[in-house]
């Protein structure tokens, strides 16, 4: 899972994470997972017939999961790692290290949110999948974790991104934005950076000091020095995804659609793309689906408000004053 400022984004169960996502793809079919380290979804051994891609190889994956204090059970799960490099460029990675072939799936969980570059990333994903292939992704719900008050990503964000030369600054830039916002929130004294939807009360919320960050910047644009940085760079909810998801397809960008969303358990989402349907939609049905998705995001987002929750306490309260009355009576 994600780390951020030293703390770990604790995982659930796995048998809980997956189990939306595994029902998803089958045992037999060929697949590619991305990242998968210590929590490979599609594990060699369980019968897939999977492709892992990783920036690591196996031995660097267990030296550094060594160095993180994993148990050796934990350390047995890593998968031998198929296609070494920058899953960013999915396509010109496997195609360079000999892979020639289409896959049945692809499965990438915590990958998406942190790519330069997303555009590329679902187009790459497209020209490696067969005929009724699907990609398969598990994303952070915005709303749960260390992301709750950084602003939605956007298709018009991804879009510009697609247009950027990375740079030492952009880097710096990009590290500058999720480390000035990051919030955590109050646990019986622990400040943890995941939290479930019902546990997300902003009276419990806690935004950390920009200071810090910003001295780290300005150090970086003055000495040109890369931050290496792999934190998030896009934040999403369910409504939010699938927007962005519509708004580039229909752009002609990416021929992907979504096909089914798993709504956010644990804090995060699942995701399921295939080739979109044929035929042109009407300018009324483009304005009335991206209307719609919108208004879903914004309901996203009011659940978590203060707002929001102080009506639902008020809610709660005349309830139970009600079946009171009707007892008495």
């Amino acid at each position: 899972m994600s780390d951020i400022a030293g703390q770990t984004v604790a995982a659930a169960p796995l048998e809980h994470r997956f189990a939306p996502l595994r029902r998803l793809i089958h045992p037999g079919s060929l697949g590619i997972e991305i990242g998968p380290f210590l929590n490979p979804l599609a594990a060699k051994r369980d019968g897939y017939r999977t492709l892992v891609v990783d920036r690591y190889d196996s031995s660097t994956l267990r030296e550094k999961a060594r160095e993180r204090g994993s148990k050796p059970a934990e350390i047995e799960r890593i998968e031998p790692v198929d296609y070494v490099g920058d899953a960013s460029r999915l396509l010109d990675l496997v195609r360079g290290q000999g892979f020639t072939g289409l896959v049945d799936w692809i499965v990438s969980c915590h990958n998406f949110e942190h790519l330069p570059d997303p555009i590329r990333f679902l187009r790459d994903c497209e020209a490696l999948l067969a005929p009724g292939g699907v990609l398969v992704m598990i994303v952070p719900d915005k709303r749960t974790c260390f992301d709750r008050f950084q602003p939605a990503a956007t298709a018009a964000g991804m879009i510009e991104a697609a247009e950027v030369i990375p740079t030492t600054a952009s880097e710096a830039w990009a590290a500058f934005r999720q480390f000035s916002a990051t919030t955590t929130l109050d646990r019986c004294g622990a400040k943890v950076v995941a939290w479930g939807l019902a546990e997300s009360d902003p009276e419990r919320m806690l935004m950390g000091d920009p200071r810090p960050p910003h001295a780290r910047l300005q150090r970086q644009l003055t000495e040109g020095r890369d931050p290496d940085f792999c934190g998030h760079r896009w934040r999403f909810t369910p409504a939010v995804f699938e927007a962005i998801l519509f708004d580039l397809r229909i752009l002609g960008l990416v021929g992907l659609e979504v096909d089914e969303v798993i709504p956010t358990v644990h804090g995060e989402f699942t995701v399921k793309l295939r080739a979109a349907t044929p035929g042109e939609l009407t300018v009324e049905e483009i304005r009335r689906r991206r209307t719609d998705l919108r208004i879903r995001a914004d309901d996203e987002a009011a659940v978590v408000s203060r707002a929001y929750r102080a009506l639902e306490a008020e809610l709660a309260a005349a309830r139970a004053e009600l079946a009171g009355v009707r007892r008495a009576a």
